[in-house]
């Protein structure tokens, strides 16, 4: 794991624009696939993933490390983000996609306009990251995903300089998506997207398993070096019962009842609040393809059944794990109301074919 690690600090070091021989402002970066989604460092009980607490990614897989710099993640170069103020409107009158340099090799789409939450009946009011894989994506030649570019107008780019993912045309329900087909394939952007440290917010993801026992987060924000101050979608979460989708809180690991599987699936994990304290079980719901789980908590980690202090969070991500297809990702910074949940599914349900 030391070598993800030293991948991952060189990953963010290019995307920085650092010096090597200086330090990161927000602590040092995550060198090995852990509790949390990335990292575990304290003793602990065997669990099926490895020894102790140093869980290497559910039965056997392994998730990818992260590590940035704090701050926000709107407008500054160094959190390779964009400023969302400098839009500019194409031909048809429509905000343009801001372009962002990709670096040596990788190409961006052309000119295009940023998608509309309303046209695809998706909510608009909250929404502070929309990666959807026909929009937005620079890849290499060989369609190596170098950046993908948030359609909600906040100008939030996702990187990897060292490993990028695969985008395929037809990747899901024969719409565009990224397969993350390796542990170290993860994209990343320094800051929670402007969300409040006691906010409630809304993960949504559109995903395929390609690997049904390794540990997967399509969606991740956390605290860099923490042992487990995150926040994620986490199928085969830490200490799983086994091969179950889940979700994942501050130190506190949850199992759905429902089996992982190679069927694509729409996420939607909503927490009301991140108020430290609160219990988990009251502040948190999560849905797969329109149906209500129960989350039972697995038997290991630090965490109490309560929420934890969010506040030095410090990055987001998306892909971290092995082996799985993204097809599309909306973060907002609230929780969507239940009649809010169900009409995103149902458009998502319609793009993707998904039963």
């Amino acid at each position: 794991m030391k070598f993800l690690g030293l991948a991952v600090a060189s990953t963010i070091l290019v995307l920085a624009g650092c010096d090597p021989s200086t330090e990161h402002a927000g602590g040092a970066t995550r060198d090995a696939a852990t509790e949390g989604g990335v990292h575990r460092t304290d003793a602990g009980p065997t669990g099926s993933g490895g020894v102790g607490d140093s869980h290497t990614a559910g039965s056997g897989g392994a998730a990818a490390g992260h590590g940035g710099s704090g701050g926000g993640s709107h407008g500054d170069p160094d959190d390779a983000s964009i400023d969302a103020s400098e839009t500019t409107l194409d031909d048809a009158g429509f905000v343009a996609e801001p372009l962002v340099d990709a670096g040596t090799g990788c190409v961006g789409p052309g000119p295009e306009s940023l998608l509309s939450a309303a046209s695809a009946g998706l909510p608009a009011s909250g929404l502070v990251l929309w990666l959807r894989a026909d929009h937005g994506v620079y890849k290499t030649v060989v369609n190596r995903v170098c950046a993908w570019v948030d359609q909600s107008g906040h100008g939030n780019v996702l990187r990897d300089a060292v490993n990028p993912p695969l985008w395929a045309a037809t990747g899901l329900g024969n719409k565009a998506a990224i397969h993350f087909d390796a542990p170290s394939t993860y994209l990343t952007t320094a800051g929670v997207l402007g969300i409040a440290a006691t906010s409630g917010r809304t993960f949504v993801a559109v995903i395929q398993l390609v690997n049904t026992t390794a540990r997967f987060q399509a969606v991740q924000q956390g605290q860099t070096g923490s042992p487990g101050t995150y926040l994620n979608l986490d199928a085969n979460t830490f200490q799983t019962a086994g091969s179950r989708e889940g979700v994942y809180a501050t130190n506190n690991a949850y199992d759905a009842p429902l089996a992982t599987s190679t069927s694509p699936r729409i996420h939607v994990f909503t927490i009301s609040t991140m108020v430290p304290g609160t219990a988990v079980l009251s502040a948190i719901h999560y849905r797969v393809n329109g149906t209500t789980q129960s989350l039972t908590r697995t038997p290991a980690g630090l965490g109490n059944g309560n929420l934890e202090d969010f506040s030095n969070a410090d990055f987001t991500l998306v892909g971290a794990g092995l082996d799985a297809i993204v097809a599309e990702v909306l973060v907002y910074d609230r929780a969507l109301s239940m009649s809010e949940r169900a009409s995103t599914e149902a458009a998502l349900k319609t793009r993707y074919a998904i039963p």
